[in-house]
């Protein structure tokens, strides 16, 4: 791949294909990121702006810049979080929706990390853009994260996280209707060639098991408790797309919901043993309260 602020100019090899699917393929991007940089006028085709979907013919003349990328900043930062417990090598907090977890392009100086190193004495060096993250939410998605403080319990932790010595519960809305008290979803998951930011089942992914149990069933809707026998990207989120009862507020996976302004999603338990005093571990989240508020307006349909 060029580097970001390396401009370009060259004749194309191309048989007649849209500009986002051939420019991603002959630059070493994704096809989402070829259609920002059409439609925001780093690239020209003929000296002219071009539509992401419009073909490109052989022989045409291609001009591309990419736009230098500002640089993230883990300052320190008063960022909205709960410590429900504090350990000498790690902490368990309580994230909010809508707090990205380490900075990136979208997320510069606003995310979980800048909050961490303005709470928590991290001594890390190593783990760069991301001190103190073992593993990850989504933005959107709010609950239960481990926290470590130096780089001997970031691995210790990573092993057990790897190991599946950590037990993961969440709780979930989805939209529809089941007969079903219990069961188990097992579809293997990897991302999708095309659309770069989304995950979904495919033959050749890897193994993916969530083990379901519905709690409360409403006219249009169910609150669910799912356990992650694995750890995949958006493994709850696909799954549930996937046996066709998508998350309510799910833009990527379910589309916009009138009821609902993001994925209704929560860690709420997490259960292991504490690798450095042998004691275990059983910590709960309670359901936030605009998940609360949801299952009260479904409950009212």
């Amino acid at each position: 791949m060029l580097p970001l602020d390396t401009p370009l100019e060259f004749i194309n090899e191309i048989d007649m294909a849209r500009a986002d699917a051939c420019l991603a393929s002959k630059l070493g991007i994704s096809r989402s990121y070829a259609a920002v940089l059409i439609e925001s006028g780093y690239i020209l085709v003929n000296g002219k702006r071009w539509k992401k979907s419009r073909h490109i013919s052989l022989g045409a003349h291609i001009s591309v810049e990419f736009p230098k990328e500002e640089a993230v900043d883990i300052t320190p930062k008063d960022i909205p979080f709960d410590i429900l417990l504090d350990e000498p090598k790690y902490t368990i907090i309580n994230k909010p929706s809508g707090i990205a977890v380490h900075p990136g392009p979208a997320h510069l100086n606003d995310t979980l990390v800048n909050g961490l190193l303005f709470k928590l004495r991290i001594n890390d060096a190593d783990a760069g853009v991301r001190p103190g993250i073992v593993h990850r939410l989504d933005k959107d998605t709010s609950g239960l994260m481990i926290v470590t403080k130096d780089r001997q319990a970031r691995e210790v932790f990573g092993k057990l996280f790897s190991d599946r010595k950590i037990d993961k519960y969440y709780l979930c809305i989805a939209h529809g209707k089941t007969d079903k008290r219990k069961f188990v979803i097992d579809a293997p998951i990897r991302r999708d060639k095309i659309h770069r930011k989304r995950m979904g089942i495919y033959a050749d992914g890897r193994e993916s098991r969530s083990e379901v149990e519905v709690l409360e069933e409403y006219k249009k809707g169910f609150l669910a408790e799912v356990k992650l026998c694995t750890g995949r990207t958006h493994q709850i989120r696909v799954h549930f797309k996937h046996i066709k009862h998508p998350l309510i507020g799910d833009e990527l996976y379910g589309g916009k919901s009138a009821l609902f302004h993001r994925q209704a999603l929560h860690s709420h338990r997490l259960v292991f043993t504490d690798p450095f005093n042998g004691k275990a571990v059983n910590i709960t989240s309670d359901i936030p309260d605009d998940m609360k508020e949801l299952k009260e307006r479904l409950a009212k349909q």
